[in-house]
């Protein structure tokens, strides 16, 4: 654990040239990671993957690493994803042209089932989250659970709709100090205050400005008064056993799968956006932003910059299950479709809708290319 913590005191000390190349090196390292699952799955299941490249563009531009389980290992000069190539996932005629593009050689085609299929689509997300719960349990196991070290609670902001704060002439930048005589450190210390005095007139005494101040309020029925809080403090981490470790990674990651989802639900306006989620953070980021905010995370230590990599991992889970017909979730539709009716899609008729949807992709990623450069000039 003391290993650990110099080295993130050591983290935050390097430049962030140096960090943000550690987070063009940490995505590829993700990259593989997913590619790497659809390979290993692939080949146990009997699959061809004539193809293993991180990066994408022709052959003669790439650097050949090696040859390993009838696989040519590239490194292709466009490092923004990787692919592994599967003939066997396509119908013949794109099988033979996707291979003659990316100079490999063919050898017969085999017909597989459709769940050998699904398996070996759904095999990069699988290892994204196991790398993702590999991640956080090292960092529970060695460094500790995060938890805060609270010193005082304060007022960040007033609802506009539960009133009784802003009524009784609370300020954002109020310290909490006691609520009905009982002091008041954490945010637990004041909703367990409040809630005592429901629908009861209680005197609030909080610190504005180096000077005591006591105010009136009447929670309501819920103990709610109508404030955003904050808090004072400082991350300390708290050791666990091994056991617990392993655990709460999992859950951990689970929960951010489902918090993940539910923030994209937001950004397509599917799910309500709370009124304290401002619009700004349901915009599109792309490949600049990721680093840049890769590279700021690195300079503020090894567990936020791991903790980081969790949530891009996670986000490359839920990105690559989008049923959309170019990422792993709209292969997984299509053989589903296949199982339904008894044939596959038309070819010609998933040709085309490759082609829209991928486009689609390449807009969204110019949007989000915008975004970043956007918020480069404006310096955040």
């Amino acid at each position: 654990m003391q290993l650990l913590a110099s080295l993130s005191s050591m983290f935050g000390s390097l430049s962030p040239v140096f960090g943000i190349l550690v987070m063009i090196l940490s995505l590829t390292f993700l990259i593989t990671i997913h590619e790497a699952g659809h390979w290993i799955v692939a080949r146990l299941l009997g699959f061809q993957t004539p193809v293993f490249s991180i990066g994408f563009g022709p052959r003669k531009w790439s650097i050949v690493l090696g040859k390993f389980w009838d696989t040519e290992f590239r490194l292709a000069p466009i490092l923004a994803g990787g692919y592994v190539s599967l003939p066997e996932m396509q119908d013949e005629t794109t099988a033979k042209e996707l291979s003659k593009q990316q100079g490999a050689e063919l050898k017969e085609l085999r017909f597989f089932p459709v769940w050998k299929r699904i398996a070996v689509a759904l095999a990069g997300v699988t290892f994204n989250f196991i790398g993702a719960v590999a991640m956080l349990f090292m960092l529970f196991a060695f460094m500790g659970e995060p938890s805060m070290k609270v010193d005082s609670t304060l007022v960040k902001g007033l609802d506009t709709t539960v009133t009784i704060a802003r009524d009784a002439g609370l300020q954002p930048g109020d310290t909490f100090v006691s609520v009905g005589g009982k002091t008041v450190v954490s945010p637990d210390d004041l909703g367990k205050a409040l809630s005592a005095s429901k629908g009861q007139p209680v005197v609030v005494v909080v610190k504005r400005g180096g000077q005591d101040v006591s105010v009136n309020v009447t929670p309501n029925q819920d103990g709610h008064i109508g404030v955003a809080l904050d808090v004072n403090g400082q991350q300390i981490f708290v050791p666990v056993s091994v056991g617990k470790a392993a655990g709460d990674a999992g859950r951990v990651t689970t929960s951010l799968l489902g918090q993940t989802a539910k923030g994209i639900g937001m950004m397509l306006h599917i799910v309500p956006r709370p009124a304290e989620i401002p619009a700004s953070a349901m915009e599109v980021r792309g490949i600049v932003g990721i680093v840049q905010m890769g590279g700021a995370a690195f300079g503020m230590g090894i567990f936020n910059f791991v903790w980081f990599l969790v949530v891009i991992s996670v986000n490359l889970i839920i990105m690559n299950l989008l049923p959309l017909p170019v990422l792993d979730g709209g292969h997984v539709v299509f053989f589903l479709w296949e199982k339904v009716s008894g044939k596959p899609v038309n070819a010609e008729l998933k040709g085309k809708l490759y082609t829209v949807f991928f486009f689609l992709l390449i807009s969204l990623f110019l949007l989000g290319f915008f975004n970043d450069l956007r918020h480069i000039a404006g310096g955040n």
